[in-house]
């Protein structure tokens, strides 16, 4: 008869399972991937980006967590940074693609919203095949693909399409220039105040969201309310925060801080 496992093939065993519910909570981000742009067909704002925020989410959740486990060395048959970057292609670029032209966030006329779309697929291929995206300490080399965040930007604040125009077309040419983006989990700089700060703004982007995107036309016949309006102005303070610290480290050069290791996810 076989006795028990010794106890370093248990604690593998188990390691390797952890490793395997890992992947499987990554491969959750397609699905609500999917569903975003399911919703997006299916005319519903607040759905969409809520799905495109929950992608969002646990990619930001497990970078961390298969860092915590060594996913990477129990699992290795699984190349984690080929399923974030899949995952990450269609939640962060081809969704919110579908988004910003199916809602008119850019001009038609044109085809202006068909061009603005071809120019963030296209670049988003080049960020996403750049292995020197990130920095040796960790800020974005670029402006990374975030597209998910810019949608539901533009769409909160209710910008005007030509000013979206030119947001759409300054992200694209600094997908190829070398501007600091913040990498709000693993640059060190000013962490302390990035967190909150990322909570806070994730918060109000969130609620604005569900508000303008549950009645976008009553909205727009009798104003927002000012709780929307309270968010809205967080959304810009939260944002001049996140570019303004890439900005700083931009012109201050490279920071010397240890670093912590990268896995591959744009966000975790």
């Amino acid at each position: 008869m076989d006795g028990p496992l010794p106890v370093a093939e248990c604690v593998e065993l188990k390691d390797q399972r952890i490793g395997w519910l890992i992947h499987v909570f990554t491969s959750l981000g397609i699905m609500a991937g999917f569903f975003g742009v399911v919703s997006v067909l299916d005319h519903s704002p607040r759905a969409a980006l809520l799905w495109l925020m929950a992608a969002m989410i646990i990619d930001g959740l497990d970078g961390p967590i298969a860092r915590r486990y060594d996913v990477g060395r129990v699992v290795p048959q699984i190349d984690g940074n080929s399923l974030d970057l899949m995952i990450d292609y269609v939640t962060c670029v081809v969704a919110p693609a579908l988004f910003i032209h199916e809602f008119f966030l850019l001009p038609h006329r044109y085809n202006l919203s068909l061009i603005g779309v071809f120019l963030i697929l296209t670049s988003s291929l080049y960020v996403m095949s750049n292995k020197n995206i990130q920095t040796e300490d960790k800020y974005f080399a670029g402006f990374p693909s975030m597209w998910n965040l810019v949608a539901t930007i533009l769409f909160v604040l209710q910008s005007r399409q030509w000013v979206n125009v030119v947001v759409v077309a300054v992200l694209v040419l600094v997908s190829f220039v070398p501007v600091k983006f913040i990498h709000p989990i693993r640059v060190r700089d000013f962490r302390k105040i990035t967190i909150p700060v990322l909570i806070v703004w994730l918060t109000a982007l969130i609620y604005a969201t569900w508000v303008i995107g549950g009645e976008p036309f009553r909205l727009a016949e009798f104003g927002l309310p000012i709780g929307v309006e309270i968010a809205q102005v967080l959304v810009y303070l939260g944002l001049f925060w996140i570019l303004g610290v890439g900005i700083w480290r931009t012109i201050h050069g490279p920071s010397h801080h240890a670093v912590i290791p990268a896995t591959g996810s744009f966000l975790g």
